[in-house]
């Protein structure tokens, strides 16, 4: 009796202790991920405890199912980078178009930028090598081995892409590699960037264009060589009629991204207003090189040969860009 007595004196310690044990281990939010910190940044517009309790609990399963070979091998990395994918697909999370993180986690929608911010928030607790990469209109996964070469992996496809996949698909130019504009492994400071120009195009898209300056500004502090925040500052000065500073940073965000064709078109429209109208069918022109498919320059090709007294001209481009936009349908813009 004494035996079976002592016996379950044990066990009930070997369980108190594991208990301890497990809750030693569970992540409750310390220290912060770059994942929490961005949560935090939203606060202003709907971000709440609950989102940050989803991303400790993704780390905590993460945690328990996640491994990491020293040493890795690429197929290591690939092996690590497939679990944290299936893990999230597990969590029923899908890709969309999203802007902020906190929204992307309650409707399990997330972007290119959200998945980074998840993954790296993994990484971050678990000590996996990964960290962000900007490309236009885009961040991907890039993992570290201990050599210094790496690996770059396309998170919405979970397959991994040497950067040349990148310059072909996305248009990349010389001058924006040489400039690190572009495929430059980003700093935690230049991810806060990315995230700083996501929440200003949640208000830009929300016409609240004066909000939204200043988040851009905020991205361009923090990341002197961000473009897309460049072009969408001066997209949303155009709406606030600082055409001046608008201009200005139109001409920024061109220098540092010359193959943007939504930066061309912005510019076009300036030119256009300003009645200069060989600079705006210049601007027009380039856009339509750089993106044949995009309706909205032929649509403005109709206004500047309409303004040069040339109504033949204009009605052919208009009927182009019907052509154009029944073909294509409307684009989003995927560079900014």
């Amino acid at each position: 009796m004494k035996k079976i007595i002592l016996l379950h004196v044990i066990l009930t310690i070997l369980i108190i202790s594991s208990s301890h044990l497990i809750a030693e281990n569970t992540y409750i939010g310390e220290p912060r991920t770059i994942a929490h910190d961005f949560i935090e940044l939203e606060k202003d517009f709907g971000a709440s405890a609950a989102d940050l309790a989803v991303v400790n609990d993704l780390i905590n399963k993460a945690s328990g199912r996640i491994s990491l070979k020293k040493n890795s091998s690429t197929e290591d990395a690939v092996s690590t980078l497939l679990q944290i994918d299936a893990l999230l697909k597990e969590e029923g999370f899908v890709y969309k178009q999203n802007y902020l993180l906190s929204t992307g986690i309650r409707k399990k929608t997330i972007d290119c930028d959200n998945y980074c911010a998840l993954y790296i928030a993994i990484a971050e607790v678990m000590k996996i090598p990964l960290v962000p990469v900007y490309a236009p209109g885009h961040s991907f996964i890039r993992f570290y081995f201990d050599d210094g070469s790496y690996l770059n992996w396309e998170p919405i496809m979970a397959v991994p892409h040497p950067d040349s996949w990148y310059i072909q698909h996305l248009n990349i130019s010389a001058v924006s590699i040489d400039k690190g504009v572009y495929l430059r492994t980003l700093t935690r400071k230049e991810f806060f960037a990315v995230e700083y120009n996501n929440i200003g195009s949640h208000l830009l898209i929300n016409r609240k264009y004066g909000d939204a300056a200043v988040y851009y500004s905020a991205a361009i502090k923090f990341n002197p060589l961000f473009s897309s925040a460049y072009h969408n500052r001066g997209t949303a000065y155009y709406a606030m009629g600082r055409r001046k500073e608008a201009l200005a940073d139109l001409l920024i965000a061109n220098g540092l991204d010359p193959m943007s064709y939504t930066t061309h078109n912005t510019l076009g429209d300036l030119y256009l207003d300003a009645g200069e109208l060989e600079k705006a069918e210049s601007e027009f022109r380039t856009t339509i090189s750089l993106d044949p498919s995009y309706y909205v320059p032929y649509q403005n090709m109709s206004h500047v040969k309409r303004a040069q007294g040339k109504q033949k001209e204009a009605d052919l481009w208009q009927k182009k860009a019907q052509a154009i936009r029944a073909k294509y349908g409307i684009k989003r813009n995927s560079r900014d």
